[in-house]
């Protein structure tokens, strides 16, 4: 009976902990202290869960390396008037962002400048966005 008491308890504490678990902050893939813009030819575009995806082939003097750049939630986007149908494969576009911590060629993406030259926003919220609610000065 003691073993089943604990085991239930154990698996309520799993349960409850695993959202937290399953987010996470760009700050443990990205160094979010430098910024980057990779312009590149759209390969695929994905406007999906859990983040924005955009998979772009950049030239890099004659060679094509793949680049993917990762920006923010599909629920947040579509708020902010996303569609899906923004980028398509064959459109150039520059991402602005934040490199990976490892040195892959992935992107922590701020901004996209569309073809026409239109920049989003492509993040979930401005890192200045709630500057006037701060409970502590800055430093």
């Amino acid at each position: 009976m003691r073993t089943g008491c604990s085991l239930l308890l154990l698996l309520a504490g799993l349960v409850a902990l695993t959202p937290t678990v399953a987010h996470h902050s760009p700050a443990m893939l990205y160094d979010l202290s430098r910024e980057i813009s990779v312009s590149g030819v759209v390969t695929e575009y994905q406007l999906g869960n859990p983040h924005m995806r955009i998979y772009l082939d950049v030239d890099n003097d004659g060679t094509t390396e793949k680049w993917l750049a990762e920006g923010g939630s599909r629920t947040q986007l579509l708020r902010a008037g996303w569609t899906g149908d923004e980028v398509v494969p064959g459109d150039k576009v520059t991402v602005r962002g934040h490199p990976s911590r490892d040195g892959s060629k992935l992107v922590h993406m701020e901004y996209l400048t569309l073809p026409d030259g239109t920049e989003r926003f492509t993040e979930d919220l401005r890192t200045d966005e709630f500057d006037d609610r701060r409970r502590r000065p800055e430093r």
